[in-house]
């Protein structure tokens, strides 16, 4: 069972937000706080899996929130909603450690997809199972396996009929 932190100074997102989980194949129980000093409170003596916390709240802002649970739990997986989007937040969000900036209004799809796959990826660390490499990096060496090992058989082939054409040469 996943345990996750949702923050937001919007009740009705508070209510809305945790019922999309009921949908998804994972037991998630979701926690709230309505402002970022009382989520730093329970993330203080909680461990969660994820954190999804609204950018734009009185106290706080997102990116400052980030900096701060960074500082206290930096392997969980951080998700930061706004409404406010610019190239500039998001970039700045990464750059601090977020695990994703996720659009509001909401998607449900996509809001269960990220929080699910934040979830996953620090158990697997926490098991030791996932790699610290990223995901892009991850299918260019399994690529690059692949080829390595394509062009050790075809080097292997060519070996073997540059060996047969000098023995059919030596008769």
């Amino acid at each position: 069972m996943a345990h996750i932190l949702l923050i937001d100074d919007d009740a009705m997102l508070l209510t809305a937000l945790p019922a999309v989980f009921q949908q998804g194949p994972r037991t998630i129980t979701v926690e709230t706080a309505s402002s970022a000093e009382q989520a730093l409170r329970l993330i203080h003596n909680t461990e969660y899996d994820a954190i999804v916390s609204d950018f734009n709240m009185p106290g706080l802002n997102g990116i400052d929130f980030l900096k701060e649970c960074k500082t206290m739990r930096p392997d969980i997986p951080i998700i930061l909603l706004t409404g406010y989007g610019t190239r500039e937040l998001e970039e700045e969000a990464y750059r601090e450690g977020a695990y994703a900036l996720v659009q509001k209004p909401v998607d449900a799809d996509v809001f269960l997809s990220v929080v699910t796959r934040a979830i996953i990826r620090r158990q697997l660390r926490q098991t030791g199972l996932a790699s610290p490499l990223s995901a892009e990096a991850q299918i260019f060496s399994m690529e690059n396996k692949r080829l390595s090992s394509r062009l050790r058989e075809i080097d292997e082939r060519l070996r073997r009929q540059i060996e047969d054409a000098e023995k059919g040469e030596s008769e």
